[in-house]
Formats: C-alpha cells, sequence, structure tokens
C-alpha cells in the first residue's frame, strides 16, 4: 500500500515546483526570471486610504505580516514615489510608516513588497498596497486594494496563520469585499506578459483567483454593492450581507460541517470548506464548498468587471471581454443539480474542525 500523498513534504523537496519562467507564453518563449507563482492570496477592497487613521491601520497589517514573511522579503517596488527609486532592497528601505508619514495625502499609495531573488520575479511572500489619493476620494474614487499573500508550503506547515491574518486585516481596514484562495502572483514589472499564463492556468482550476485588484477597483462595476467572485473566504460588509439574506439566512443554508463564519462588526467572513481548493476533482474540476456558496450569492456578483487582462498582442490567451465575463460564470450550476452539490460535499469533503478553523466561529 502506497503512503499517502503528503504536501507539504514534496513542496520542501521541490521549493520551485510552483514556479513558471516568464514570458511563458508569449511569443519568443520564456525568458529568465519568475514569470508567475502559485500561492494563497488575499484581497480587501477598502475606502479611506488618505486619511492617517487608515494608513496607520494598513501599517499595522504590515506589522502583522512582517512576523510571518520579513525573513523573506527582498524587494521594495514603488510607482512614481514623490522621493527616492521605484526600487529599493527590502533591507535599504525606509520603514512603511516613515514613507506613509511624509506623503501628502493627496499623494496615491503604490507599495509592492517581494520575496524574489531577482527584482522582477513573481514571489509567493507578497504585500501589495494601491491606494487612492484625498482629491480622487472627494469625487467617489474611493476605492483601494490590500493584497498579500504566502506560500504553499507555509500554509501546508502552519494552516491557520493565513486566516488568522486575513480576519485581523479585515477587522483593521472594514472593507466593502474580499476574498482569499488561490492564485498566481505575476511578476511586479511584467504582469503583461505573464497574464497569458494566469489565463491558461484559470482554464483548468476554477480555484484561482485571477485580475489585477488595483485596475479592477477603478471599475464603475465595484462601485455597485456586488462582490467579484467567492473563493475559499469570502467577505460581505453589511450592505452587500443584506443583500445576500443576511446572516441567519446564509448560516441556516450552509452547512457547519463545511462552511464557518466569523462575524466582524456588521460584516461577515465565510470560510468554504476546510482548505483553499484550486479545483474539485476528476468527476468536475469546479470545488463543491464553492459552488454552493456561488449560488448563495450569485444575486450580488457582477455580471462584468470589464477586461481582466490586457489586450492580445499576437493572439496569446488572454481573459477579456467574453473570457472575462465567462470567469465570473465558472461556477455556476443549474439550480436542479444543487441538490447533487450539496450530497457530494457532505459525502466527500473533508470537514471543518479546529485544525483548520477558528475557534470563534459562529
Amino acid at each position: 500500500m502506497e503512503p499517502p500523498f503528503d504536501l507539504a513534504e514534496e513542496l520542501a523537496k521541490q521549493p520551485h515546483m510552483l514556479e513558471i519562467p516568464g514570458n511563458l507564453l508569449m511569443r519568443g518563449g520564456p525568458e529568465d526570471y519568475i514569470g508567475a507563482v502559485l500561492c494563497l492570496r488575499g484581497t480587501l477592497y477598502f475606502k479611506g486610504a488618505h486619511t492617517p487613521a487608515v494608513r496607520e491601520a494598513l501599517c499595522q497589517c504590515f506589522d502583522a505580516f512582517k512576523r510571518l514573511a520579513e525573513p523573506h522579503l527582498t524587494w521594495l517596488w514603488r510607482e512614481e514615489p514623490p522621493e527616492g527609486s521605484p526600487l529599493s532592497a527590502y533591507d535599504e528601505a525606509r520603514p512603511l510608516r516613515d514613507m506613509l508619514s511624509r506623503m501628502d495625502e493627496n499623494y496615491p499609495l503604490s507599495f509592492y513588497y517581494t520575496s524574489g531573488e531577482q527584482s522582477n520575479d513573481a514571489s509567493a511572500w507578497y504585500f501589495d498596497i494601491f491606494g487612492r489619493a484625498a482629491w480622487e476620494a472627494k469625487i467617489g474614487r474611493d476605492l483601494s486594494v490590500l493584497e498579500f499573500s504566502i506560500p504553499l508550503l507555509y500554509q501546508e506547515q502552519h494552516p491557520l496563520s493565513f486566516l488568522r491574518l486575513f480576519l485581523d486585516f479585515a477587522r483593521l481596514l472594514n472593507p466593502e469585499q474580499g476574498y482569499a484562495g488561490h492564485a498566481f502572483n505575476l511578476s511586479v514589472t511584467n504582469r503583461s506578459e505573464n497574464e497569458p499564463t494566469e489565463a491558461f492556468m484559470a482554464d483548468r482550476m476554477p480555484g484561482l483567483d485571477v485580475g489585477t485588484a488595483g485596475l479592477l477597483a477603478k471599475r464603475p462595476e465595484f462601485k455597485q454593492a456586488k462582490i467579484k467572485t467567492v473563493s475559499w473566504l469570502t467577505l460581505l460588509n453589511q450592505e452587500r450581507l443584506q443583500l445576500a439574506g443576511g446572516l441567519n439566512s446564509l448560516q441556516a443554508q450552509l452547512p457547519s460541517s463545511h462552511f464557518a463564519l466569523y462575524v466582524l462588526g456588521t460584516s461577515v467572513v465565510i470560510q468554504s470548506g476546510a482548505y483553499a481548493y484550486i479545483a474539485g476533482d476528476a468527476e468536475d474540476p469546479k470545488p463543491a464548498p464553492y459552488v454552493l456558496l456561488n449560488y448563495l450569492l450569485k444575486g450580488i456578483r457582477c455580471e462584468t468587471v470589464g477586461d481582466l487582462h490586457g489586450g492580445s498582442r499576437h493572439g496569446e490567451l488572454r481573459l477579456t471581454g467574453w473570457a472575462a465575463d465567462q470567469w465570473l460564470k465558472r461556477l455556476d450550476v443549474d439550480e436542479q443539480e444543487i441538490p447533487a452539490w450539496r450530497t457530494k460535499l457532505l459525502d466527500q469533503e473533508p470537514r471543518l474542525d479546529d485544525t483548520n478553523s477558528l475557534p470563534e466561529r459562529l
């Protein structure tokens, strides 16, 4: 009898197995840098990035992230910084609080902390702030983004750390919506050249998130009380929660054996499954927990968010137009199929316990 597959052991033996060469699917073939890397990533859309209180909250988020990631961080990228170079070695960069304290409220925030060996490498340890300026907020463009990620090996070794970070960051930032699960981080400096890799993988892995959150936050669709997608973790603020039927309704329809609800003030974070899914099984690639939550929240999901990728240069695969809208619908099933998906969840998927969920769950 073969021993059970140990993902942590395999990742430890082959630490580069989740990395993909840069420009892999572009004309001319791969280049010598890491273009994409599979990780566990969280995304939170929030308001008030120009205010001192929210900027301090962002610093507290980074303080918590550093306690896990600091030994691995190597680079800081910034877009058009008010002073200094766009690229700094992490060890030589000013502390985030110092940089924010020197920035006027009318200056947008752009910070990308990475852990690649080369400055243009995609990396699994990642912390990204995209913050709108005060003048933008005053004309109704006030949606900002925090993204953070960890390697899958770290998640296997510390299965509750990322979940705790996501909840703590949400308490600090009071976001409008958010989600977390598997994703491919792309090279900060060569994002467009590696979007075809993301599109190719997303077509085979329904559990993946795709697209650039900072760009999506600028879209008109994100001003509505909608969500982009569901994932392993899905956050709804009070308005979205009420539009989805309210906390009691969701709790009644989501089996507590496989779904955990965490109340954060007037918001809720829904954990779908004992672990993050990248796909389902050989019978159907859609993960059962995601299918069931997607069905309940379909009414508040965006019908479109515009293009998820930039335009094709030489006919390579991109998630634009119809393809982008189809990605939003990737977890949809007919209503009459829901009982079978619920049975599949209860009979085949692992249950929640104290090793994969937190004690404050409802």
